[in-house]
Order: structure tokens, then sequence, then C-alpha cells
């Protein structure tokens, strides 16, 4: 049953793809870009409000969409995204914390026990040094080290610190990745892969490649 689903929606997709490929060719989307940009640069604190609220619910909520909403920021609205992005992933992993030390405690615990097991005498010996580690090369799910601090009852002082801190690295480094695909985006309708030359689109790219592979090297290492 479950291979005939697939099958189907695979089919499904194929079939919407074809009957839209007018609709989806690169200029229609390069076009819809620069006139989402527009929109965005004329009702610029709206929409960066929105953008806000946006974050701050898909981190609160542990919606897998944090590299897309980070990179799709950085390209409409610029390097003020930065320090957007920064704060919100923080206050919705700080309602998490919240909610993990209080009302949705057991909760939380129930989902986490074996974790909490694995990690509990390395989080005691310095949890601000634990929990920067876990967010500059995270060896788990952003939602899991949201709530393993509250459930090992770190001080909510020091879990805003290290998370602010901690996050920032590397969401600069998705940031300038997303100003890069804005380079590209906006260079016309003919892809211009000469482009692909400018430092300001490439050297994102190494720095995030050199990111993804120290967290894997680490996190094998620590299996």
């Amino acid at each position: 049953m479950k291979r005939v689903v697939w099958a189907v929606g695979l089919v499904g997709l194929i079939l919407v793809i074809w009957i839209s490929r007018d609709s989806i060719s690169i200029s229609v989307m390069l076009n819809q870009y620069a006139e989402f940009k527009r929109l965005a640069d004329d009702q610029f604190w709206w929409a960066l409000s929105l953008f806000f609220l946006s974050y701050f619910a898909s981190v609160s909520l542990s919606l897998p969409i944090a590299s897309f909403l980070t990179l799709t920021g950085a390209a409409v609205f610029g390097w003020v995204a930065l320090p957007t992005i920064v704060l919100a992933a923080t206050a919705g992993a700080f309602l998490v914390f919240i909610l993990a030390s209080t009302v949705a405690r057991e909760f939380f615990f129930s989902r986490a026990d074996v974790v909490l097991d694995r990690v509990r005498s390395v989080f005691a010996k310095s949890p601000i040094r634990w929990l920067l580690t876990m967010r500059l090369i995270p060896f788990f799910p952003f939602w899991l080290v949201n709530i393993l601090p509250a459930l090992l009852s770190m001080k909510s002082r020091d879990y805003l610190f290290a998370t602010l801190i901690g996050i920032l690295p590397g969401t600069a480094i998705y940031v300038a990745v997303g100003r890069g695909l804005d380079t590209i985006l906006t260079a016309g309708d003919e892809p211009d892969w000469n482009l692909l030359q400018s430092p300001e689109v490439w050297l994102p790219l190494v720095l995030l490649g050199s990111l993804t592979a120290v967290s894997a090297v680490l996190k094998s290492r620590h299996q």
C-alpha cells in the first residue's frame, strides 16, 4: 500500500509539473521573485515583522523550515535579516525552554529521557559550554537542544546567552549564502555563470560546506 501511495504521488507530481510547465519557467520564477522583493521593499517594516513572527513560530513549533526561511529572508531583506533571525530564533527557543521547564516538562521528558542519560554528566561540567557547542556544531536536532537544558535545570539567563551567541556564526553563513542567491536572482532572466566567480556567491558556499563537514566529522567521532 505504501508503494502504491508513493507511485500515485509521484505520478501526480509529474502531471502537475507537466501541466504547469509554462508557469514555472525560470523567467516566471525570477519575475515573481522580483515582484515579491518590490512588495517587501514598499512595506519593509511590515514585511520584516511578518518574517520575524514566521521565524519565531517555526522555531517554537519545531518546524523543519528554518534553513529555507533564513535563505529567503537574507535574499529579500539583506543583512538586516541576520539580527532579525537571531532574535526570532532565540525567542522561539526560549519559549520552548520555558514550556519544557514548567507546564510541558513531563511531556518533553518522556521524549528525551534516553538522550538525557547520555549528556547529563558532560552537561553538568559546564552547561554554557555544552550549549554553545551544540549551537555551533549541532550533534542533536535543534528542537532537542532547546529542551535538554530545561530538563537539566539550566539557568534561563545562561540559556539565552549561549543560544544567542551560539547560533550567530552559523546563521551569518546562511545569510551570506542568501545574499549570494539574491545576487544571482537579480542578475536578470538569463543566468550569468560568471557570477559564480564572485566571492559574494562562492565564499559563503565554501564556508557552509566547511561548517557542515566539521559538524559531520565531530559528530561521527562522538557517536
